[in-house]
């Protein structure tokens, strides 16, 4: 099983547009055709240029699926980036960290 969660921060002005044609595109997108287990994104009520998703898997390959997924629905990825620049282009800064089930 595969934990991650993808956080970052909006570029300023751009929260409505991203929630709408990202968020809201890749959750509809992933519920369709991809095999997540959990794939939920949040807004920062206190700050709303920060989000995180948060997202299960089974496996490494229903992972890069669901990057294929995205590719199809935003464009390529950048050769140094995994996400579709589409996406990247709306946020001044984005991680993602991978954690282990501890209980």
């Amino acid at each position: 099983m595969l934990y991650l969660v993808f956080s970052g921060t909006i570029k300023a002005g751009k929260q409505a547009e991203f929630f709408r044609d990202v968020a809201a595109v890749s959750q509809k997108l992933t519920r369709q055709h991809d095999k997540a287990v959990v794939y939920q994104w949040h807004q920062d009520e206190e700050n709303p240029d920060k989000f995180f998703l948060n997202e299960q898997w089974e496996s490494v390959e229903d992972l890069h699926a669901h990057f294929e997924t995205l590719y199809k629905a935003f464009g390529p990825a950048k050769p140094t980036e995994r996400l579709p620049a589409k996406i990247l282009a709306y946020l001044d800064e984005a991680q993602v960290n991978f954690y282990k089930a501890i209980a």
